[in-house]
């Protein structure tokens, strides 16, 4: 729990119960959707509504703490954004694993940022995989 009071701080963001309840639900790394999200908070807290979640996840994405997944069956999903990753996607079963980036990615971040003469904040990569060890 220290961990996401220390990233919350770390984004200039108060360190709630809701926002920690979301971010100890989204460090599962199910990539749950906005109603599976709500539905695992509403369990350890009743009182939590819709539109608390809502709100939350709204200001943790504003300041980076939380990333969306769009993918194919149009829900979006949620992730903690601990580190530059990759999001290997299932078209077939659903399934998102992440997967660290190698030196490769880096490089070509920093390449494209000279070409552009550009600061990229942030990649979002998703790969897609028509299946994976999950639906073979």
């Amino acid at each position: 729990m220290n961990d996401f009071i220390q990233l919350l701080k770390s984004k200039e963001l108060k360190a709630t119960p809701q926002r920690i309840s979301v971010l100890k639900e989204l460090d599962k790394k199910t990539h749950p959707t906005i109603d599976d999200l709500y539905d695992s908070l509403k369990k350890e807290n009743p009182s939590m509504s819709l539109a608390t979640v809502y709100k939350n996840l709204a200001m943790l994405k504003e300041k980076g703490v939380v990333i969306e997944v769009n993918v194919a069956d149009g829900k979006m999903r949620y992730d903690i954004y601990s580190k530059p990753h990759i999001h290997v996607v299932c078209s077939s079963c659903g399934a998102i694993e992440d997967s660290d980036y190698d030196q490769n990615l880096f490089d070509y971040q920093a390449a494209l940022e000279e070409k552009q003469k550009i600061h990229i904040l942030r990649m979002d990569v998703i790969a897609s995989v028509s299946h994976c060890r999950f639906c073979k």
